[in-house]
């Protein structure tokens, strides 16, 4: 289950960022993308590591696979513990277990270069776009293709002004904090650099 998304995942001081929009190409080196293939990941109760869905059968023997799998897990797969869950690890290899094996409260994303290859874990959304408000970095929502999603991944609109030295700053400084609601305007931006 993976889905399609015209982003890239460029490589961060040890993370990965999803970075999308008209100006993506000129926020760093990608990793890989365009398109980039999106999924959802679960940790696992017993160890580090998450299954990414491609299955899931409730106690019934009613079957969900791909995108519907990994929605059905997301918004009822609480009320099955006895349900299995099958997947695959992000490195690719092979897993099946029961609900109750996997932390439902721990989501990741996760993307790949394709849809069956391994995957790397996403830690922040980044829309490079220019818009008139004044915001150099700017809370979003989530894509919409990601937005049942959206818990795993913060969103922020950074613009493309605000791209090097000082952009990757705000970056790393988000990535350190995991704040969802920071704003800073271009103003605030000025006065640290006349500091």
């Amino acid at each position: 289950m993976a889905i399609e998304f015209d982003g890239l995942v460029v490589p961060f001081n040890g993370r990965h960022l999803l970075v999308y929009g008209p100006d993506a190409a000129a926020f760093g080196q990608p990793l890989f993308g365009a398109p980039v293939f999106v999924r959802p990941g679960y940790r696992l109760v017993w160890e580090k590591d998450y299954l990414l869905p491609e299955m899931a059968i409730d106690d019934r023997g009613q079957r969900f696979t791909g995108n519907e799998a990994a929605d059905w897990i997301e918004t009822r797969g609480h009320s099955y513990p006895r349900a299995d869950a099958i997947g695959r690890r992000p490195a690719g290899e092979q897993l099946e277990l029961e609900m109750k094996e996997l932390d439902l409260a721990s989501l990741a994303l996760f993307a790949s270069a394709r849809p069956d290859s391994a995957a790397v874990p996403l830690a922040l959304a980044i829309e490079a776009l220019a818009v008139p408000d004044g915001y150099a970095l700017a809370p979003i929502e989530a894509p919409a293709a990601l937005a049942l999603y959206s818990r795993a991944l913060p969103s922020y609109r950074l613009a493309p002004g605000a791209f090097g030295a000082g952009g990757a700053a705000l970056v790393n400084r988000l990535l350190a904090t995991g704040q969802t609601d920071w704003r800073v305007t271009f103003d605030d931006l000025d006065d640290v650099v006349e500091r």
